[in-house]
């Protein structure tokens, strides 16, 4: 067990996650900045990550796009984003058209991508925060549905890191994540229902047991897989991290390709099937 790189893990959480949750309880304009921050580092090391394969991303283009669509979603929530995409779209093929680079789809395909991973996948986390108003409720649950979520992905996270160090023995998915272990994803998994349980006892009465059960598997589901998702895109592209701006945590997408992937499911889930 690397002990440095955890103590380092561990003094980043210490320091940043008050300020995350302050942030996420508080909502409003301070929250969609912190997404926009979050959505901007994130995007430009998946841009590097896609130059690690010789692709040419737009990335002026696409980080402007990011801007855009993460201030939409406060704004309008999920209404124009279809229309944005288009337009970016278009903004993305024209500026191609006269770039005079090599690999012209493949630079037109890693920059719309980017624009969708992480940018819009992770803005759903406004347009869950921003739920409650949506559908008539207290517009403070919706901080404590994204602090479920996301403490669910993090508990899941280290019981699968700490029980797959300890017990793990059959590979979960080699190719893609050989330290990954079948009995530390289950374990994961299990620690983040009892984290849902844990939460509806105490902290969430907006939403049945049932409900906060299933925000609690999804998280523990969608959340693994994002994580894998991402181990592809970097050993895909010959990278331990996607950057190393996190002591102990690498880059932006390595600390948050689990909600990256998990927000948008969430979102649909209670939009959707809860309070439709």
């Amino acid at each position: 067990m690397d002990f440095k790189s955890l103590g380092s893990r561990i003094l980043v959480a210490i320091f940043g996650a008050p300020l995350i949750i302050f942030l996420i309880l508080n909502g409003g304009i301070a929250f969609a900045v912190l997404i926009l921050i979050i959505n901007l580092a994130a995007q430009y090391e998946f841009y590097k990550l896609t130059e690690h394969k010789g692709m040419l991303p737009i990335k002026i283009l696409g980080l402007a796009g990011t801007v855009i669509i993460t201030f939409s979603f406060y704004k309008y929530g999920i209404e124009k984003l279809w229309l944005i995409v288009l337009i970016l779209f278009y903004l993305i093929l024209l500026t191609e058209l006269f770039r005079n680079k090599s690999s012209a789809t493949l630079n037109i395909a890693s920059t719309t991508w980017g624009l969708f991973y992480p940018a819009v996948f992770f803005g759903f986390m406004i347009l869950l925060r921003e739920l409650p108003n949506e559908i008539g409720m207290e517009y403070a649950v919706g901080g404590r549905w994204i602090l479920l979520m996301l403490i669910c992905i993090w508990i899941c996270d280290t019981a699968a890191y700490f029980i797959g160090k300890a017990i793990g023995k059959h590979k979960l998915f080699a190719r893609v994540s050989p330290n990954k272990t079948i009995e530390g994803a289950v374990a994961g998994l299990l620690f983040s229902l009892i984290t849902g349980y844990i939460f509806h006892l105490t902290y969430i009465n907006s939403l049945t047991l049932l409900q906060c059960m299933v925000i609690a598997l999804i998280a523990g589901t969608f959340g693994q897989v994002g994580d894998l998702l991402e181990s592809l895109f970097k050993r895909d592209a010959e990278v331990k991290d996607s950057s190393s701006i996190l002591p102990g945590h690498g880059g932006m997408l390595d600390r948050f390709d689990a909600p990256i992937f998990a927000a948008p499911v969430v979102y649909l889930y209670l939009r959707f099937v809860v309070f439709i």
